[in-house]
């Protein structure tokens, strides 16, 4: 018998590192090919040549498309080399390799001899074991799940040690050594273009199968192959797209529409799951290839036609060959224990670490006698911090300690229940005055939470978090900076100065909670956002000593070794943690936390918005691979503003404004802002909480010495040689860039006051500038104390007998100055002032504003806000206010100079979660830099006429348009004597009946003309019957009121009895395209009826219902809370266990040569080490060119990564 004739096919594409190799293999077979055809296949290296120089001589070298895929090359190929019939009963054979692919000497003739003895095998694979490393396994042979999942039943760094050599008929092989009958590759149609990658091997022998031939493995011949081995959750898109595809493939026809359904929703299950896993980038991949599977009718056609028309076998006929599903799960899990999340060093973690020399032998242990390590818990600190803050807090809030409300500048009571809370938040229809269309304010959403943690009381969490707000910025700031640097000196002053920025204060004593929240999680949402990219700090473990000492490794300077002593300090490893946050590798949980922080922040500060969208987009510019978690941080605050944004397209103002009351202010100046001051103050004015001092520039000198000692540590941040110089570039670029949009934004008005337009509060982007500055100074103060900490080693070094002095005069000298900046800003705002009591006296929001006060200055940070009841209203407006007839309250207060403002106010008073920016802007129109007063509507001008008419006091009846308003109480709030005389002239107003003085001040009742002579005694809580004040009611041909409707706040329903046919159901609300109203659900038509919205009714009784409906409702509900949804489930923390690597540091030019955890721990180090000189792949995570010099960045030091292992 001749021997077979053989056609070895070698695919290359971008292979120019393996091919040599490869090529050097094929040659050295001990039966050689008969003829050998190298394929490129689209390269852009120098592939193509390798080709033609190292092929055997007479050897044809072709091109191919490069998204063809590895079958279609390989066609190309074979038309080179034409099929021949023989005589004999001998067959021709392919052999296929990849160019990452190279054989033993004998595989093509262990695979030969293998087919020889069993002519029924028609494909014969070989044993896939690593490429650097022989003893470890990739496949031998491939399987399949009943699910068409390709599985190898392979563990992650599984060793050869034969227990797979019996393995002989197999599902399928891989395609990288396979050897097929030619005449068997021609009948099947080569490879399914359809699957031009991954999945193609397993589809051809499934094939292969059904037409009645045997698939073997040849654990005797032995493939080194370069595959890398990827994480089981982090599959190639490609490898789902082939399992579905095969799976509607070779099913029956009947099950083709179940299993393309099944397949969409296991794409979901998927992304749960890689939301589970915290890594949502995997989830999203396999939803998107499952989808796109499914969605290919025509290719799915053709190949199933081909499988038809050479399957000669049930489908049964590899049942028994796939693997049970017991048997998936087992590997499974067994694979994702070894491929821990928290295993994979990315390249930018090495070079994080490439700059930081790490110190040891005489540095570190040599001293570590002279040294007591601490041994208190790293928390003290902490606990000092927030216990002396909230002892500050109670002696400057103390007036706040059992209020059940706060009231005050921009702040009022809340709702008392949560669902009214929730129904402001959501609702598409502003519920203030006479309604108006649009979305409620993202900042509801927040104080529904905050309500959620008092169980339902939000005016009691209120009160809560304004007495705690010092503590709580002291925690935030701790934990923050525990990111950047471990000493603990620095994150007690990073607590004290974030808790006393007059940011904070401004925003505490104006009741401005969103910019309060805002400052609170700033420093959290910059934790989280370092952790987002693995660019938090950890200490390097290995010593002995606790983190936080000042000899530990982590409190070592950063710096390169220039002295001969440091040799041998070089040359001994320390030990890095490789955990999600921290050394380069990136957290999908901190990106989702940062989400979820960002959108409480711009909630309550829209005006960072921007700035945050732009910063975050430009750190994943930058940062690149490292920031691809930065995009999920993003999409939690745009599904919390999109509904509200698509409400104001014609008024994108409002997106600005800050929640609360509209209150007005004087931006400081920019130099100002710097020092960390939102409000103007005068820098030449006396300070009011020391009117003993002489006069001078006393107020100058104060924020001289708060904000600048901070600014130069930030500087010098920026010149001290070290680690963090590029963040500290950062933040400052940060802090820049807020100094710029309070500029821009200084243009920008939001809403109405008094007496002028009033701009976005400049408060949260100074707390951001401030945030930056402290900061970009813990960084300098950490490399400032590094350095000193390098020059006292050196110094006993060299000099044993020399004394250690453990802090330099220098030192010391700017801890004392850091220190006084906090000192003084607390004890300035803490301590009381004859201002506070005349601004807490006031209803006035906009007291306080301005600090012309004679007495000093308190930078801005006057108490506007006082204790308060849960209600605005008197009980009787407010029991009928919250009754189902829904009626209004016309709300007037009187100032100093006899001008009167109104307000019409519904069930208990207007809370600050009804308040809405968009409705403040209502007033405004034009271009966002230059604003116009728009001219008032219908409803604005009835209102504007009837308060007019009423503080006349003329005599005039304004009962109709009252009623029109749904307004059934009036109310005058001030008891002073300016409120006195408005209250007589009020007394005359015809229709109007005084209740008396309240405690909520004046309140008159309206009443209807029949009923002025049974008026109710003023302590009669209710009038019953009474057809004046109802937000719904049903008006007669003349105009009469005939029936009051029961409604709620925003809807309508009610059974209306049965009454002319030409009567029509008007609402004290605008008139507006989304209200839509039906009776026992036949649709009714919308008529005209002034401003307010009207339906015609007909003669018949029945059950109405009125509703705002809009199309964005439903869309916008679901979008954001499947976004919501998700960034929560993604932010749960799971437990892991961690992994360390020992790192060597290494010098500026030289290689780096990193090796996985050995499996054998009795095995030399050195003869696990992979040099470059060896031909062997420095990869971690990624595979890499074997032969190539690993270069990592262009800094001083560079760190080489030795061996790596989990740490239980």
């Amino acid at each position: 018998m001749q021997h077979p004739r053989v056609t070895a096919v070698v695919v290359t594409h971008n292979g120019s590192a393996f091919l040599p190799a490869t090529i050097a293999a094929l040659r050295a077979q001990r039966y050689q090919p008969n003829f050998v055809v190298g394929v490129d296949a689209g390269s852009t290296d120098d592939s193509a040549s390798i080709l033609q120089l190292e092929l055997p001589v007479g050897s044809p070298v072709v091109g191919s498309a490069a998204r063809a895929g590895f079958g279609a090359a390989v066609r190309v190929g074979l038309a080179e080399v034409p099929s021949r019939s023989t005589a004999d009963d001998t067959h021709e054979w392919i052999w296929l390799l990849h160019d990452d692919s190279a054989p033993e000497p004998n595989a093509l003739d262990e695979l030969l001899l293998a087919v020889e003895r069993a002519p029924s095998v028609t494909v014969a694979g070989s044993k896939q074991v690593e490429w650097d490393n022989r003893r470890k396994i990739i496949d031998v042979g491939l399987s399949i799940s009943r699910w068409a999942e390709r599985v190898t039943l392979i563990d992650v760094d599984e060793l050869d040690q034969g227990q797979y050599d019996s393995r002989s008929d197999v599902f399928a092989v891989n395609s990288a050594g396979m050897l097929v009958r030619r005449d068997v590759w021609e009948a099947l149609g080569g490879f399914d273009p359809a699957l031009p990658g991954t999945g193609d091997d397993v589809d051809f022998c499934w094939r292969n199968r059904l037409a009645g031939h045997r698939v073997v493995v040849v654990p005797s011949a032995v493939m080194r192959h370069a595959e890398p081995r990827l994480h089981p959750t982090a599959a190639q898109r490609a490898a789902r797209k082939a399992e579905v595809y095969l799976r509607l493939k070779h099913a029956t026809l009947w099950k083709i529409p179940f299993l393309a359904v099944g397949a969409v929703i296991g794409g979901f299950g998927r992304l749960l799951m890689g939301l589970l896993a915290k890594d949502p980038g995997y989830g999203f991949s396999q939803l998107f290839a499952s989808i796109a599977a499914v969605l290919r009718p025509v290719d799915l056609f053709r190949s199933r036609r081909r499988v038809a028309l050479t399957k000669k076998r049930p489908r049964s006929v590899v049942r028994a060959l796939r693997t049970s599903r017991r048997e998936v799960w087992s590997h499974r899990r067994s694979v994702l224990e070894a491929f821990s999340a928290e295993g994979h060093l990315s390249e930018q973690a090495i070079a994080d670490e490439q700059s930081t020399y790490i110190p040891s032998g005489d540095a570190a242990e040599d001293f570590s006698s002279l040294v007591a390590p601490s041994r208190t818990w790293v928390g003290v600190g902490a606990v000092a911090a927030a216990l002396a803050l909230a002892a500050v807090s109670v002696v400057a809030l103390y007036r706040f300690i059992g209020a059940p409300a706060l009231a005050g500048g921009a702040l009022l009571p809340v709702s008392t229940s949560m669902v009214d809370i929730w129904q402001n938040a959501s609702t598409w229809w502003i519920t203030l005055g006479s309604g108006m269309s649009g979305h409620g304010d993202p900042f509801g959403y927040v104080l529904w939470l905050l309500a959620a943690l008092g169980l339902g009381n939000g005016n009691a969490v209120l009160v809560t978090l304004m007495l705690l707000a010092l503590p709580l910025a002291g925690l935030s700031a701790w934990f923050a900076t525990g990111a950047l640097t471990w000493s603990r000196g620095l994150r007690f002053w990073a607590a004290f100065f974030w808790a006393a920025a007059p940011a904070l204060q401004v925003a505490l004593g104006s009741g401005r909670l969103g910019a309060l929240i805002a400052h609170l999680l700033l420093p959290l949402a910059g934790l989280a956002l370092l952790r987002a990219v693995g660019a938090a700090r950890a200490p390097q473990l290995g010593a002995h000593l606790q983190p936080g000492d000042r000899t530990h490794p982590s409190a070592v300077p950063s710096f390169p070794a220039h002295d001969a002593d440091d040799a041998y300090a070089r040359r001994r490893p320390v030990e890095v943690m490789l955990k999600p946050g921290i050394n380069g590798v990136p957290s999908w949980t901190a990106a989702a936390t940062a989400g979820l922080l960002l959108a409480v922040i711009t909630a309550g500060a829209p005006s960072l918005l921007p700035l945050l969208a732009v910063g975050v987009l430009g750190a994943m510019l930058l940062l690149r691979r490292r920031a691809k978690t930065l995009w999920w941080s993003l999409l939690p605050p745009l599904a919390l503003f999109v509904p509200f944004i698509a409400s104001t397209t014609n008024q994108l103002r409002a997106v600005l404004g800050d929640p609360g009351v509209p209150v007005p202010f004087v931006g400081a100046e920019l130099w100002q802002q710097l020092l960390g001051y939102p409000v103007a103050f005068e820098p030449l004015a006396p300070i009011a909480a020391l009117p003993f001092l002489p006069d001078g520039p006393w107020a100058l000198l104060v924020a001289l010495l708060v904000g600048g000692p901070a600014i130069l540590l930030a500087v010098a941040a920026l010149f001290i040689p070290g680690r963090g110089t590029a963040m500290a570039l950062g933040l400052w670029l940060l802090g820049l860039g807020a100094l710029v949009l309070t500029t821009v934004l200084s243009f920008v008005a939001v809403s109405v006051g008094s007496s002028a337009l009033i701009t976005p509060f400049t408060g949260p982007l100074v707390s951001v500038l401030m945030l930056a500055i402290a900061a970009a100074a813990v960084i300098g103060g950490d490399k400032a104390i590094s350095a000193h900490q390098l020059r006292t080693a050196r110094r006993a070094r060299a000099d044993a007998t020399a004394p250690r002095r453990r802090t330099g005069p220098a030192l010391v000298a700017a801890a004392v100055l850091l220190a006084l900046g906090p000192a003084v800003s607390l004890a300035l705002w803490a301590v009381p002032s004859p201002a506070d009591s005349v601004a807490a006296a006031t209803t006035d929001p906009a007291a306080g504003a301005s600090d012309s006060d004679p007495q000093g200055t308190r930078f801005g940070a006057d108490m506007l806000v006082a204790a308060s009841t849960e209600r605005t209203l008197p009980a009787t407006a407010a029991d009928r206010g919250n009754s189902s007839e829904r009626t209004k309250s016309l709300v007037l207060n009187v100032d100093g100079s006899n001008n009167v403002s109104a307000a019409l106010m519904r069930s208990g008073g207007t809370t600050l979660d009804q308040l809405s920016q968009l409705y403040s802007a209502r007033g405004l129109y034009g271009p966002l830099g230059s604003a116009d007063l728009r001219e008032d509507d219908e409803a604005t001008a009835v209102i504007r006429s009837t308060v007019a008419v009423i503080v006349a006091g003329s005599g005039y009846d304004p009962r109709e348009e009252l009623s029109q308003l749904g307004v059934g109480f009036v109310v005058l709030q001030q008891s002073d004597s300016a409120a006195e005389v408005l209250a007589g002239q009020i007394d005359s107003v015809p229709g109007l009946v005084a209740v008396g003085n309240t405690n909520s001040g004046w309140l008159w009742r309206v009443v209807p003309p029949s009923s002025e002579e049974n008026v109710a005694a003023p302590e009669t809580p209710t009038v019953e019957g009474s057809t004046t004040g109802a937000r719904a009611r049903i008006v007669e041909a003349d105009g009469t009121t005939s029936v009051v409707v029961d409604s709620g706040p925003a809807t309508v329903t009610s059974i209306i009895p049965a009454g002319s046919a030409d009567r029509t159901l008007v609402l004290a609300e605008r008139a507006d395209a989304g209200w839509q109203a039906t009776l026992d659900g036949r649709v009714l038509d919308s008529v005209e009826s002034g401003w307010s919205q009207a339906f015609a009714l007909p003669a018949d009784g029945g059950r109405v219902e009125v509703s705002y409906e809009t199309p964005w409702e439903p869309w916008a509900a679901i979008g954001s809370a499947l976004v919501i949804g998700l960034t929560v489930l993604l932010a749960i923390p799971m437990p892991s266990r961690p992994r360390f690597v020992r790192a060597y540091p290494g010098r500026r030019g030289q290689p780096v040569a990193l090796v996985p955890p050995s499996a054998d721990e009795s095995e030399d180090e050195a003869a696990d080490t992979v040099s470059p000189a060896d031909g062997g792949s420095p990869h971690l995570g990624e595979s890499s060119s074997p032969g190539e010099t690993a270069r990592l960045g262009e800094t001083p030091d560079e760190v080489s990564i030795l061996s790596g292992r989990g740490r239980s």
